[in-house]
């Protein structure tokens, strides 16, 4: 992402504000707490224009107050005042990734259509190290219905090398495929 997004621009202000404060460490903390805190069902609740400005904030300040650093807590509010609430989780995202790039922290989840082996393991994990970095932190999981293969996905970059990938491009390519009156003639 970066600062050319909304989220991008509100993460790196609060980080400033962090760093300008010396609690970098506790707001990216809170980040943390908030990315679990919120959901969808809430911001919604909060965003709704029958409950009001006035009463989000209220909402807001009693239910994480003592949970969040003020920082992250006075981003809310303010998010609520530009009517950018439904932002927060991405920007909370945002400042997370931030902070852990800045450290050499790369998140690389991947997934499988079968658990690997102790060496396929292995394997992956020098290969993504040599491209992410010696930072890189992999999550893996299962889904069989990959068919074979994998996916890697760090932030917005996904690499699909899966079976079910290519056999949709393949069903594609033939669907698209132009028939004529000739398609059977020698």
């Amino acid at each position: 992402m970066g600062a050319a997004t909304v989220a991008g621009v509100y993460a790196e202000a609060l980080l400033e504000l962090a760093d300008e404060r010396g609690k970098r460490t506790a707001v990216v903390e809170s980040c943390r707490t908030l990315i679990d805190a919120l959901d969808l069902d809430a911001i919604s609740q909060l965003d709704n224009p029958r409950l009001g400005k006035e009463r989000a904030l209220q909402a807001l300040k009693a239910a994480l107050s003592g949970q969040l650093e003020a920082e992250v807590l006075d981003l809310l509010l303010l998010l609520v005042e530009r009517n950018r609430l439904a932002d927060a989780p991405q920007i909370a995202r945002e400042a997370v990734r931030i902070a852990e790039a800045e450290v050499g922290l790369v998140r690389v989840q991947v997934a499988t259509a079968a658990p690997l082996r102790d060496a396929g393991s292995l394997g992956l994990t020098a290969s993504l190290k040599r491209i992410f970095g010696p930072g890189t932190l992999i999550t893996s999981s299962c889904d069989p219905a990959l068919i074979g293969g994998l996916t890697v996905r760090n932030g917005d970059l996904l690499v699909d090398g899966s079976v079910r990938r290519q056999l949709d491009e393949i069903k594609n390519r033939i669907l698209t495929i132009p028939l004529t009156d000739r398609l059977w003639d020698l």
